[in-house]
């Protein structure tokens, strides 16, 4: 397998976890959907996975979650909103991506995790999460108006018709959750509980 680091930072955390025998491929260049795309496509495995930057974990949750992948999967932490797989960590079969005509390259660099997974859960692929805890994060800013979430909104429901109703009420869920102090998390699957070596930030 190999991964896949969309980033323009000269410092990419990310580089600290992934083990020294994995193949790994930093792409600087374009939008965050067009940096992913051409990582997958001079990746020379049949397993891809696709990292944030900014982001640390241990080898032994990382090679748990590669066993978990087969060709008709796509794994990955659980997003904010749809309970759908995030970007900051996706896993699936190089196959998948190319079935799916890859990540979208008009949405450059925001909600094209969840068209991704829309794509692939449309063409009959396994989504499956894992919660988004088990991974460090650094915290920042998103970068995102309103409108601009508005309109990305409003183009994934009109793309994927079968999922709008969908889409919106998870969208109005998610937001009085947040007005109410409510985070939603996905369960580990007992497969891989074992493996699991949650990092906390120092």
């Amino acid at each position: 397998m190999s991964v896949v680091i969309p980033s323009i930072k000269d410092d990419v955390l990310t580089l600290e976890s992934v083990p020294e025998d994995v193949p790994v491929s930093v792409e600087r260049e374009g939008s965050l959907n067009e940096a992913r795309n051409r990582g997958i496509e001079n990746a020379e495995t049949d397993i891809v996975a696709v990292l944030d930057d900014d982001i640390a974990f241990s080898e032994e949750l990382f090679y748990a979650l590669v066993d978990e992948v087969d060709e008709d999967v796509l794994l990955g932490v659980a997003d904010w909103e749809f309970g759908l797989v995030a970007g900051r960590v996706m896993i699936f079969y190089k196959s998948l991506w190319r079935d799916i005509d890859g990540f979208n390259e008009r949405l450059h660099s925001h909600n094209g995790d969840t068209d991704f997974s829309l794509r692939a859960h449309n063409a009959g692929y396994s989504v499956k999460t894992v919660p988004r805890h088990l991974f460090y994060h650094e915290d920042h800013e998103r970068s995102i108006t309103t409108w601009d979430r508005a309109w990305r909104l409003m183009y994934l429901c009109g793309k994927h018709v079968r999922y709008a109703p969908y889409i919106l009420s998870a969208t109005i869920a998610y937001n009085l959750g947040l007005e109410a102090g409510i985070s939603k998390e996905q369960n580990l699957p007992a497969s891989i509980r074992h493996a699991v070596d949650e990092l906390e930030p120092e």
